[in-house]
């Protein structure tokens, strides 16, 4: 349960409504700079050091709740969602960012299409998307082409290596008459 900084036991209803405050706060500041971000463990210190109101349980047990009034705020008033700033230690938003979207209702215009599957790598994409709104609209300086949508450092690593690894793993393609491995070219060698 969370204690103020008396040591005083704080309902959970009322530490989400003394956090949301600081969480909004810190994200608006966190949209003023291109490319900028935070992770959860961040923002979960952030909000408590600003409040004086702790709490011991896991960060992943009750920081989406403070994210989704966060997600009301921004709904609200008709800001981008800030949501998309807050990323897990890995750099990627993470399966909640999902939550984001249906609440945030078509807030944002970069929704799959009907029948068109969302995947953790079109989440981190959208999120890009939805940050760099969050930049334009909060006013951060931007560079000349006007910005645009990225990864964390760390979600395009690994992005990056989940599309080498697939390469590696890619059968060989063989020639069908001498069956030896195909240059990159896609014609054999050998054969021609």
């Amino acid at each position: 349960m969370p204690k103020d900084k008396d040591g005083k036991k704080v309902a959970m209803q009322d530490a989400f409504n003394i956090w949301e405050p600081h969480a909004v706060e810190m994200l608006t500041q966190t949209a003023k700079r291109y490319n900028g971000f935070v992770t959860y463990a961040q923002l979960a210190e952030y909000v408590q050091a600003q409040s004086g109101v702790t709490h011991n349980g896991l960060i992943m047990n009750w920081i989406g709740d403070v994210l989704g009034r966060v997600i009301a705020v921004c709904t609200k008033n008709g800001w981008p969602q800030l949501t998309s700033l807050c990323v897990t230690s890995d750099g990627t938003v993470g399966a909640g960012y999902r939550f984001a979207l249906s609440a945030a209702d078509g807030i944002s215009s970069d929704k799959p299409e009907e029948g068109e599957s969302q995947g953790l790598d079109d989440l981190d994409e959208h999120a890009a998307r939805t940050r760099l709104e969050c930049y334009r609209f909060f006013g951060a300086e931007l560079p000349p082409d006007g910005g645009r949508p990225t990864l964390t450092p760390k979600a395009k690593a690994a992005k990056e290596y989940k599309k080498a690894q697939a390469k590696l793993d890619a059968p060989l393609k063989l020639c069908p008459g001498c069956y030896q491995a195909l240059p990159v070219t896609g014609q054999c060698d050998n054969c021609d």
